[in-house]
């Protein structure tokens, strides 16, 4: 217990190499982007759809790892909400023309359609609902690790980077102790498994990387098909599966495989960049800190809010797979959408006010979790994440500030991971 409390609270340099938005957005090729929904709003005003590649159109270079496709991006939530939900004309398919990903996760639901990304999601999905993720996830993880880290924070008389200290470590830990990885073995896990699609490394180094990944994935996946644990691989042999010939049966160690590489990839990385923003929205708007302290039933509206004020992957891909009109401007078959999630949270037309974080807003559907088909599978486990650890802020830290010196905390990276540069507070 102590090397496992060490490992989550230690002092240990790959946190800060590893949670970096800024360093992920430029090692993956990518342009740092400031103040994106101004220049959203401009586009926006000129037409609901944009006739090219909006990395291109905000940074001046194409969006790297992009195939040469005709390009249109989506700026209205209308527009947008609807590439999502027609998943059949506005096709994920297009996840397998980058080898980056298919080297790295294997075909899974994200770059499945139809039924069979339905025969293969409905495996999983019992396992993160918001009942699970609200007791089995939080109960068995969430709730000792936040327990950890905030006592560990408290003490941290000066001040701490929230962003190294909570966000970055809650969200990782927490999915790989639910594959049966100890925190001990946390980092070096998702070091290979970031490695393995990084594209500064040489071919060789990613290979290598997707081996180690590999080897110690199907090593669990063994061992718990000789002896089950209240984990979530021992959940998935078990798992009812119906295959492509209506058959019952179970996943196969190659399924299982690529659904593990895909919830460890983006449950240790998405959630902490949002937590992040979340934490920063409440810190920078004290009356709206205030009210949620007061009443915590407001927890969900902060949460979905900083999902519609500023997600954190803003830009998602879908190929045209037909002749078809989307916000009044016809789509060739074979053209790529970018579907711009940040744009369509934004739209005048939906929210007043779009740019102001405001949980008070009256409920209206976002898209900060996508929408149709492929709305996030981890989503009600990343909210109990961020529910947990704010409570455990409020309730512990009540004297909890922006640090007001120094470079200020603010949000940065390109359209596909943005987040905090730092969240640096003050607690006395």
């Amino acid at each position: 217990m102590v090397a496992e409390t060490s490992a989550l609270t230690g002092n240990d340099a790959r946190y800060e190499e590893m949670f970096n938005v800024e360093r992920e957005t430029v090692d993956h090729g990518g342009v740092l982007i400031e103040d994106l929904y101004p220049k959203l709003a401009v586009l926006r005003a000129r037409s609901p759809i944009l006739a090219g590649d909006l990395h291109q159109s905000l940074t001046g270079v194409p969006n790297p790892g992009t195939p040469p496709r005709p390009h249109y991006t989506t700026l209205t939530f209308e527009a947008s909400n609807k590439a999502l939900i027609d998943n059949a004309t506005y096709s994920s398919l297009h996840y397998q023309e980058m080898p980056g990903v298919m080297m790295t996760i294997g075909n899974t639901i994200l770059t499945m359609v139809g039924n069979e990304h339905a025969r293969y999601r409905s495996a999983i999905q019992p396992m993160m609902t918001r009942q699970q993720a609200m007791g089995w996830w939080r109960e068995k993880w969430i709730e000792p690790f936040v327990t950890t880290l905030v006592d560990d924070i408290a003490r941290q008389e000066s001040g701490t980077d929230l962003m190294l200290t909570l966000c970055a470590r809650l969200p990782m830990h927490t999915v790989t102790a639910a594959y049966g990885l100890g925190s001990d073995e946390a980092l070096d896990f998702r070091d290979n498994l970031l490695a393995s699609m990084a594209p500064h490394l040489t071919p060789e180094q990613r290979t290598g990387a997707v081996a180690r990944v590999r080897t110690v994935l199907l090593d669990a996946i063994s061992a718990r098909r000789q002896e089950r644990r209240d984990d979530l691989i021992s959940r998935l042999i078990d798992s009812p599966f119906t295959d492509a010939e209506g058959r019952s049966t179970h996943l196969a160690d190659e399924d299982i495989l690529s659904f593990s590489r895909l919830l460890l990839l983006a449950g240790g990385g998405t959630t902490f960049r949002q937590m992040g923003i979340l934490i920063f929205a409440l810190l920078s708007n004290r009356d709206q800190l205030e009210d949620l302290r007061a009443d915590r039933s407001l927890m969900d509206r902060a949460i979905e809010e900083s999902l519609r004020w500023e997600c954190t992957d803003p830009l998602f891909h879908r190929l045209a797979m037909k002749d078809s009109v989307l916000g009044g401007v016809e789509i060739p078959e074979g053209a790529l959408i970018d579907v711009c999630l940040g744009a369509g949270n934004h739209d005048p037309q939906r929210w007043e006010n779009p740019e102001r974080y405001n949980l008070h807003r009256a409920e209206r559907r976002h898209i900060g979790f996508a929408a149709g088909p492929h709305t996030c599978l981890g989503r009600f486990v990343a909210v109990a994440e961020m529910t947990a650890a704010v409570n455990a802020l409020l309730d512990r830290l009540p004297r909890m500030r922006l640090e007001d010196r120094g470079d200020p905390a603010r949000i940065i990276g390109g359209l596909q991971a943005r987040g905090m540069n730092h969240l640096r507070v003050r607690i006395d």
